[in-house]
């Protein structure tokens, strides 16, 4: 089992493959496994994105897209994730790419889905608002049953869910919540031929892949795990305080033995206005260090952090703070010292690059 991260556009548009065990270890171009499920995150690949007016808020990306138009995603992936309302992660022109019949599920935040709406250009059922996160409430969380390949074999799933941060004067730290449990056929042993009958969905787990230690603050792993294995990925572009995410970490990923956290994809720059211009707008490598270090993050992908050319008013008091990988690698291995995971990819994708993580 495995997940890729394919980079569109060199910043925070991304291609996410899920695929199960079974699938073959190459990827066909632009990037598809057979039976795996895809995500399509803040497609932004063409055009430049304007806040109010150009004068106010002018972005162009400088780097050419992998793909120029979303047309080119052979199969269309399955579902399409919007994080905010912004242009460059809620792009009209780019999002209008797809056909208006699409078979692929468009997922956003509340007040993006009603954007998404507004332009009249996809099916209104074919738009949903992203649940917001409520511990202990199963309808905060968005469900895709993923059907078995075959009668005898167990269904999988996939989830999403919003966490917006509860204080941010900027309103765009957010983090989408994805976990993915792949559908399983069980082949008999004495005979391939034959599967073993199971039910339709995993039977209740004894023990979960992660136990909460003492400190409610502190996620530590378990030796004992029987439950199939299922990925997680936290994207928050802009950051998000990891107090926002522990509780759906030490619940919700814990009860669905998805720790440790399979990827991040999280900015590592920082990225600062005067408070009335919204104050901090990435909280980059900070930021994501927390939350790397307490779930016990695979792989940490950059996002959000591509050189534009920007303009306008609301731009000229821009402070940005630049983190390269090796810079960020080492403020994770300075916490081996306090026994937190070492093993942590540091990944920053250029255009059409990606970064394969092997889980089981």
């Amino acid at each position: 089992m495995s997940l890729s991260v394919r980079s569109l556009n060199g910043d925070s548009s991304f291609l996410l493959i899920f695929s199960p065990p079974a699938a073959p270890h190459v990827l066909s171009s632009p990037g598809f496994f057979p039976g795996s499920f895809t995500i399509l995150l803040d497609p932004w690949l063409v055009g430049p994105s304007i806040i109010l007016n150009s004068i106010f808020s002018h972005s162009e990306q400088r780097g050419k897209p992998f793909i120029s138009n979303l047309k080119k995603l052979d199969p269309e992936p399955d579902l399409v994730l919007v994080s905010q309302d912004k242009p460059d992660h809620c792009h009209r022109e780019t999002l209008s790419q797809l056909p208006a019949d699409t078979e692929s599920t468009i997922l956003a935040i509340p007040s993006a889905a009603k954007k998404i709406r507004s332009w009249k250009h996809f099916r209104p059922e074919l738009v949903h608002a992203l649940p917001k996160y409520v511990e202990g409430d199963g309808q905060s969380v968005y469900r895709i049953v993923l059907p078995p390949p075959s009668p005898r074999g167990t269904c999988g799933e996939v989830t999403v869910t919003w966490i917006p941060a509860r204080r941010d004067i900027s309103k765009v730290h957010h983090a989408i919540g994805i976990t993915y449990r792949p559908p399983c056929t069980v082949l008999s042993m004495p005979s391939p031929m034959h599967y073993i009958d199971l039910p339709m969905s995993p039977p209740p787990s004894p023990a979960s892949p992660m136990t909460i230690a003492s400190s409610p603050r502190t996620i530590v792993p378990s030796p004992y795990n029987d439950r199939e294995k299922t990925l997680s990925v936290i994207y928050s572009p802009h950051g998000v305080p990891y107090d926002d995410i522990r509780p759906y970490a030490s619940s919700y990923l814990v009860s669905e033995s998805a720790l440790p956290l399979t990827a991040l994809l999280h900015s590592f720059n920082c990225v600062e206005n005067p408070w009335w211009l919204g104050g901090n707008i990435s909280a980059g490598s900070p930021g994501g260090l927390e939350i790397a270090k307490n779930l016990y993050a695979k792989a940490w992908i950059s996002a959000h952090d591509a050189d534009k050319e920007n303009r306008g008013w609301a731009v000229k008091l821009t402070q940005i703070a630049q983190h390269a990988v090796g810079e960020v690698k080492k403020m994770l291995d300075e916490g081996t010292k306090r026994k937190v995971l070492p093993n942590t990819d540091v990944v920053s994708l250029g255009s059409g690059e990606q970064h394969r993580i092997e889980v089981g």
